[in-house]
């Protein structure tokens, strides 16, 4: 993935999204090319893995692998019209999209035991609803359903974050979009873009002014000589 300097996404704001309960596109690599599953992955922090399952005739878990695989964590996104930008009258602007994503990169290993695939499909229910969620189900039903999947891992050799959220613009086309996504309703951006991309933006405008200062401040003096 390529990622500008200022589109980097923060390890504390990386680890973040790795260690929340998500869905995420698995991809791995196979003879007859890539394949890719949308699946729910949960972080197992005392191995660093990110677990899942699949259908056990899923072609990713039926065709031999021949590499490692790749997770693809996206969080938050959105279209971002010219009109959201404060500047777009004096600077026309394209549409463009604004989004937060992370990479991770790392060996797949495929369990196929029913009691393995039933353990990671209950650790991903237990982190999402309460724990006696299950006990109506019984459980019989959930051992027959869990020969149906198979437990899946990623293990994380490398992560990478992208964060293209405006921090490259000027500080009031920052605020406008705010302002545009705050009655948009995307409350998850509106934070983002207080929380990051509006103070990033603000301290690059205060060293961009302050260096085309400082190159006025050179030019005047070497006007003297």
């Amino acid at each position: 993935m390529y990622v500008p300097q200022h589109f980097e996404l923060g390890a504390e704001r990386t680890r973040a999204l790795l260690v929340t309960p998500g869905v995420g596109n698995l991809v791995t690599v196979h003879d007859q090319g890539p394949l890719a599953t949308l699946v729910p992955f949960y972080l197992d922090e005392s191995r660093d893995v990110l677990v899942t399952h699949l259908v056990r005739n899923n072609p990713q878990v039926r065709e031999p692998m021949t590499g490692p695989g790749m997770v693809l964590l996206d969080d938050v996104d959105a279209y971002v019209a010219p009109a959201y930008y404060a500047t777009n009258e004096e600077t026309p602007n394209v549409p463009t999209w604004d989004y937060v994503t992370v990479h991770v990169w790392g060996p797949v290993h495929v369990d196929p035991s029913p009691q393995r695939s039933l353990e990671v499909a209950q650790a991903l229910t237990q982190r999402m609803e309460r724990e006696d969620v299950l006990t109506p189900v019984g459980r019989d039903k959930l051992e027959r359903m869990a020969r149906a999947i198979v437990a899946v891992e990623v293990g994380i050799e490398r992560v990478q974050g992208k964060a293209k959220m405006s921090q490259n613009r000027h500080p009031d086309d920052v605020r406008s979009l705010i302002d545009h996504m705050e009655r948009l309703g995307e409350h998850d951006i509106v934070r983002f873009l207080q929380e990051v991309s509006l103070p990033y933006a603000e301290a690059r405008f205060a060293t961009i002014a302050r260096l085309r200062g400082a190159r006025s401040l050179e030019e005047e003096i070497r006007s003297f000589h």
